[in-house]
């Protein structure tokens, strides 16, 4: 599903909800979660994991373990570990889900999974805690700089302090969170006009660890490094679109 977004700065996003991708003047914009993923290359992360794979499997040869058994030992590993990913991923979108409707005071029907429900629970605390009052919500955002992004919440305090809110259910906060936030503050303060007083990376816990609300402070070295980052994405678009060329021009010579 495509939907068309109008933005303060006079810019429309299209968001097409299916593929998770943004399209400004018929252009595909690069999104946040690409932009971080250039600090470890997908295809190297994907290489070690099979080198490792490879090893354990040539380790359990030596010690006399059927070829068979060996493959499903790694099928159901394999298989375990898509649930678990799955099942971290549904609980994140769930409590996104309950704290969007619990902000907007719709009504919400308490969930049986413990899990879920002392994330939720955590949440509210947190929210009642700071007499937050939700601003945005899920927010579409372009930067002429040429990204996009959809930030979780702005909130505005009773100092009138906007809160820039992002929610993770990660296992602890990594750099990546905090380049994400400077690159939501840019975006959100180029489009708005409005200035963003405080970040947070609230931290919902899977299991019984404990909720964590971090407050991530505004340095022009995480900006730079999250621009450094567009620009390493940019580039690799250029060196792609160059080496499409050149196997033009080769392809045309062999003829």
């Amino acid at each position: 599903m495509s939907k068309p977004h109008k933005l303060e700065n006079g810019h429309t996003i299209i968001f097409d909800e299916d593929k998770h991708v943004y399209i400004h003047n018929n252009e595909y914009v690069v999104g946040m979660s690409t932009i971080l993923k250039k600090l470890a290359s997908p295809t190297l992360e994907n290489w070690k994991i099979n080198n490792l794979v490879s090893y354990i499997k040539k380790e359990m040869e030596k010690q006399d373990i059927p070829l068979d058994k060996i493959d499903n030992i790694v099928l159901n590993a394999k298989s375990n570990a898509k649930k678990q990913n799955d099942n971290v991923l549904s609980i994140g979108s769930i409590v996104h889900k309950l704290a969007e409707k619990w902000l907007k005071g719709e009504k919400i029907t308490k969930p049986e999974n413990p899990i879920v429900a002392n994330c939720f629970m955590e949440f509210q605390k947190f929210w009642k805690k700071n007499k937050l009052k939700v601003i945005e919500s899920e927010k579409i955002l372009y930067s002429p700089r040429g990204y996009c992004g959809t930030l979780d919440l702005v909130a505005k305090d009773k100092d009138n302090n906007l809160w820039l809110i992002d929610i993770k259910t990660s296992k602890a906060l990594f750099i990546s969170h905090v380049h994400q936030l400077h690159g939501y503050r840019l975006a959100y303060e180029e489009q708005t006009g409005k200035k963003i007083n405080k970040m947070y990376m609230l931290r919902l816990p899977k299991t019984n660890e404990p909720f964590e609300a971090r407050q991530i402070l505004y340095k022009k070295d995480h900006m730079k490094a999250f621009l450094g980052l567009l620009s390493c994405h940019k580039s690799e678009l250029l060196f792609n679109e160059q080496m499409r060329k050149l196997k033009q021009t080769q392809t045309k010579r062999k003829r």
